[in-house]
């Protein structure tokens, strides 16, 4: 299987989740309320609709002081191949608000509350809001993606919107953004309503939900054209204290959202000038106020989506009861299974091959051959954990997975000598063999495709071999993840995006011991012949730059295995632990925050920094730190053809490596100064470090003197004769299975 390239697709939408509300009227976290008949949560729901209607990835806000119950709670949507990711809401914000106010004890607002994720999303495509507690359904996201994707002119913001009687709780009142429509059904106005209820209630009977299409009535909730028809108008007043009456049938969002990213400098502009009025101690930040400013003023313009969709919320203990039924009557109508997830949830993620490229419908596979190549890093070591982009491209050497298609579900390999055979079931719990066997890298797929929902009825049995070094700091062990993953996926005559399937074995290998980031498994899925590959975190995409004609990359080892599943763990996992406490004692929400800010910011976070960390975590800090700024500067120097520039930028990744994040070695840094004398443009470790491999980078002309002064200078008084080493790598496509 290849990967199609991910540059030609449109960015799909980031979902943010609210779930930092204090919850006092409800009297606990009701944004973790079991309501669904399997004990899911209206977040849960949320996810799962959103999941389906093409978000590939979520940022969850919360509390500080609930991030571990929420992380806990949400376990089992990791396990299901969710992209779960958390932002703290806190007072203080290093850029916005340093310092809480004293006395301040709620929360900034929800318009904060997108601040505090914007450092979580990506860079460039949209994304959207949404509120923990609230059901919208999922036509809503299906909606939201749609307009996403082709918005109307000058559109940079959007939101779903329903007819506000049906939306209110019989409960007390409640918060909703009341809408005012201009004529080309843009938004003109919007205004918070606070204690929002029916100036006049007549109640009627609960009405079964019909399907996900159908408006499921929710006693306790006013709902449908009877009870709308029946209310005059809807009262409440304004956050600033002003009352208000409204029509019952007006729009009203009620916290589904869709933005792009140049939204989020105009929110914090809007939030400086909040704080710089000096607000009291209870009012908020509202979204809904910011976004209606800023239409107001001319600086964008909000569409609205109206839906008839049944939404539903939790705001009162007695909405809970009334949210479940109506839950329990979709489940047993076939909407929703009751358990959310046992199986995978993604959007086509993972589908059957049912048609050769003829369209005539194959036939199950007797046996095959599953390809995957190793990748050298071109430069960004140690970063991809931290989210930061990397630039790695796919080697021409791989592990090849020569396989037959076993009719019961267990996998039966064999290996070169010093491997050994092994064997275990999938219908069982996959458990690790002893730490350093070959035999976890299979397992870790296995159980990876498991937990992602891919049902593994028939196994594999076979033999593997291969051109990648194995410990060499070339990925080997990755490349053995992504064959297995390829094998069984088209024993089973299924399929899985490649871009998902190379989160979810990142994700996998992890069962290993290693806590790796997610480049391995993308260079080696998405590998493009004569390109490098810029890959991109949280969430995962690929665009590969060319590589300029007569550039030649010398790869030479050490000597030293470099086994992460082995010795080396512990010191891996150590520096990755380390980055982990220096972004945390900084106050920062993540590393892209530090690598994007411009060269004034820079300085000042770095001098923070020097300042602030301990001797250990600053020089930690400053490898990540610089280095993800060389990965920028990299690509460019790539994409112009300039030699000398990303030469240089290799000698000082090398230098960082060796001298802030220690994991160089002797012979390494030997290797490098061989190179570079000899005439390479630059030079540096390549993966992990801790022995490995160094690649030197030269031009075609010279290539053959480095090799020469190489074998000469480091390989032949360590008694290392012959052809094999050094090698010259080129750059190459990515991994297949073939029947």
């Amino acid at each position: 299987m290849r990967g199609a390239e991910p540059a030609a697709r449109p960015e799909r939408p980031t979902l943010v989740i609210l779930a930092a509300g204090r919850s006092t009227r409800f009297g606990r976290a009701k944004q973790l309320e079991p309501v669904g008949p399997g004990g899911a949560s209206l977040l849960e729901y949320a996810v799962y609709d959103a999941m389906r209607a093409g978000f590939p990835r979520f940022v969850l806000v919360v509390r500080e002081s609930q991030r571990d119950e929420f992380e806990a709670r949400l376990a089992p949507l990791r396990t299901a191949g969710v992209g779960l990711s958390f932002a703290c809401q806190r007072l203080a914000h290093a850029d916005l608000v340093p310092l809480p106010p004293s006395g301040r004890v709620r929360p900034w607002g929800t318009g904060f509350a997108v601040l505090a994720a914007a450092a979580a999303l990506p860079r460039r495509g949209p994304f959207a809001v949404c509120n923990a507690d609230d059901f919208y359904g999922r036509a809503a996201y299906e909606n939201l993606t749609r307009a996403l994707a082709a918005p109307p002119p000058e559109v940079r913001a959007l939101t779903v919107t329903y007819p506000l009687a049906d939306t209110l709780s019989g409960s007390g009142g409640v918060s909703r953004g009341l809408c005012e429509v201009q004529s080309d059904g843009t938004l003109r106005r919007m205004t918070e309503g606070l204690d929002l209820h029916l100036e006049r209630h007549v109640p009627r009977p609960m009405s079964g939900a019909k399907s996900t299409g159908a408006r499921p009535a929710v006693a306790g909730h006013a709902a449908g054209p009877e009870s709308t028809a029946a209310a005059s108008a809807v009262v409440g007043r304004t956050a600033a204290g002003m009352p208000l009456r409204v029509g019952a049938d007006s729009q009203a969002c009620l916290g589904l959202w869709g933005f792009y990213p140049e939204v989020l400098p105009l929110l914090a502009e809007r939030f400086r000038a909040f704080i710089a009025g000096d607000p009291g101690d209870d009012e908020e930040f509202y979204l809904s106020e910011t976004v209606s400013d800023l239409v107001e003023d001319g600086r964008m313009r909000c569409g609205l989506l109206p839906t008839e969709e049944g939404w539903m919320g939790i705001t009162f203990p007695g909405d809970r009861a009334e949210v479940a039924a109506s839950l329990r009557e979709l489940t047993e109508a076939g909407v929703y299974p009751a358990d959310l997830w046992t199986r995978s949830v993604g959007p086509a993620s993972v589908r059957r091959r049912t048609e050769t490229p003829h369209g005539r419908r194959s036939r199950a596979p007797s046996r095959g051959v599953a390809t995957a190549p190793g990748r050298i890093n071109l430069i960004g070591e140690h970063i991809d954990y931290n989210g930061l982009p990397v630039l790695p491209m796919a080697l021409d050497r791989d592990v090849r997975f020569t396989f037959e298609v076993l009719r019961e579900p267990a996998v039966e390999l064999d290996g070169a000598a010093a491997h050994g055979p092994f064997a275990f079931r999938l219908d069982r719990p996959i458990e690790p063999a002893p730490q350093g066997h070959w035999s976890n890298y299979v397992r870790a797929a296995a159980r990876g495709l498991l937990d992602h929902g891919v049902e593994l009825k028939r196994g594999i049995g076979g033999t593997v071999a291969g051109t990648v070094p194995v410990a060499e700091g070339l990925s080997s062990s990755s490349a053995l993840v992504v064959a297995s993953a390829l094998a069984l996926l088209h024993a089973n005559e299924m399929e899985v995006d490649a871009l998902e399937l190379a989160a979810l074995l990142a994700r996998a290998e992890r069962f290993v011991g290693v806590r790796g980031g997610g480049m391995d498994q993308a260079a080696s899925l998405c590998g493009a012949k004569g390109h490098a590959l810029r890959i991109d975190f949280d969430p995962l995409r690929v665009t590969i730059v060319p590589v300029p004609e007569g550039w030649r990359w010398v790869v030479a080892s050490s000597l030293a295995r470099a086994e992460k599943a082995g010795a080396a763990r512990e010191a891996y996992n150590t520096r990755r632990s380390q980055c982990t406490e220096a972004i945390e004692r900084l106050g920062r929400a993540s590393w892209l925050e530090v690598v994007d800010a411009d060269e004034a910011e820079f300085a000042s976070v770095m001098e923070r920094a020097r300042r602030a960390l301990p001797p250990t975590l600053w020089r930690r800090f400053r490898h990540v730190a610089r280095e993800g700024r060389r990965v920028t500067e990299a690509e460019a120097a790539l994409r112009r053809a300039d030699m000398a520039a990303f030469g240089r930028l290799m000698n000082a990744s090398h230098a960082s490596l060796r001298d802030d994040f220690g994991v160089s070695t002797a012979a390494l840094d030997e290797i490098v100064d061989v190179a570079l004398d000899a005439g390479a443009a630059g030079a540096r470790l390549t993966g992990a470090g801790f022995g490995g491999s160094a690649i030197a980078l030269c031009r075609a002309s010279v290539s053959d003197g480095v090799i020469a002064a190489l074998r000469d200078r480091f390989y032949a008084p360590r008694g290392v004769v012959g052809d094999r080493l050094p090698f010259v790598a080129t750059p190459s496509n990515g991994a297949t299975v073939t029947s």
